[in-house]
């Protein structure tokens, strides 16, 4: 049965990687449900894409495969939510960009990706660096949340990545507040939000997400998440963030108490001393509370505080 929701290279390239021998475009028409124009021409986008397509007169044959390929089409019935870029400057203006056009309707999520940014961007406007053995996304979100409850995006990002990322990998990583994720060797993800509201509601949130695969950056405090050849393809981890993270993003569009419970859960950090990067004044850091604030206390003080997002971060190291 033809899956309508799948576009024609998307069922071209299965149909191609499901046969080593030579497919006859009245084949591929047939099976695709298309016309021997359209298919040829799908075959064409293919090979712009760089999968090498042998044609002949008897057909197409599936040369060589992209190992790694995150084009939308590998997504299948999911395609519609994805932009790819070989190159840009920016996932998150790209993000911007589509969620200010309306691509992205209310309610949904729209995921933009590429293989190289030559200006990604990180917290207060330091650059982020795109290494070879990465992966750099955005996710556009648009679930009209409360303007005081936006840090849970970036809380649902951080659970389903630490999740995935020790499934994946057997390895222990942990949450760092407010916007990491850690081994216990370095940062392996950093995530940046950025959104607009109106009122007191979000209209959208885009989250724009670095994971070093099998390449750090050579700065101090960095590891990736696998040491050798990665044994799993960017494809597959942004497939099981994605159904991870729509598990968290529905307890953050809930307001449930559960999402703070499992960030917390997964967080590194609570119990310790703490150094605030700005004022170096040392706190002991107790967790997050529903709406992404960090509860902190001074030593020798008998009650706690809470810090906003946005208006400190911790120096990552214990006193």
């Amino acid at each position: 049965m033809v899956n309508e929701k799948e576009s024609l290279k998307c069922k071209v390239l299965t149909l191609l990687r499901e046969s080593p021998d030579i497919v006859s475009g009245v084949e591929l028409s047939k099976e695709t449900g298309r016309s021997r124009v359209a298919v040829w021409k799908a075959v064409q986008g293919l090979q712009e894409a760089g999968y090498t397509i042998e044609v002949s007169r008897k057909g197409y044959r599936l040369a060589k495969d992209l190992a790694d390929s995150i084009y939308p089409w590998e997504f299948g019935s999911d395609e519609a939510m994805f932009t790819h870029f070989a190159s840009t400057t920016s996932t998150m203006a790209e993000a911007r960009r589509i969620a200010e056009s309306g691509k992205a309707q209310p309610g949904e999520t729209h995921i933009i990706t590429a293989d190289m940014q030559t200006h990604g961007v990180g917290q207060h406007g330091k650059s982020w660096t795109t290494t070879r053995g990465s992966l750099a996304f955005t996710v556009v979100t648009k679930n009209y949340l409360p303007l005081a409850c936006h840090s849970r995006m970036t809380m649902a990002a951080q659970v389903a990545l630490t999740k995935v990322l020790r499934r994946i990998t057997g390895r222990q990583f942990y949450i760092r507040w407010p916007n990491d994720i850690w081994s216990a060797d370095g940062k392996v993800v950093g995530i940046l939000e950025e959104l607009s509201s109106c009122g007191n509601i979000c209209t959208w949130i885009n989250l724009g997400i670095g994971i070093n695969i099998t390449r750090k950056p050579h700065l101090k405090g960095t590891d990736s998440i696998f040491h050798r050849e990665a044994p799993i393809t960017r494809k597959e981890i942004l497939t099981q963030f994605w159904d991870e993270f729509k598990v968290q993003e529905k307890l953050a569009a809930e307001e449930s108490p559960w999402l703070a419970d499992e960030w917390n859960r997964l967080c590194l950090d609570i119990g310790h001393r703490m150094r605030l990067a700005g004022s170096g004044k040392t706190v002991i850091f107790r967790g997050v509370d529903s709406f992404g604030s960090a509860i902190i206390s001074t030593p020798g003080s008998k009650g706690d505080r809470l810090m906003f997002p946005g208006t400190g971060s911790f120096i990552k190291s214990y006193i």
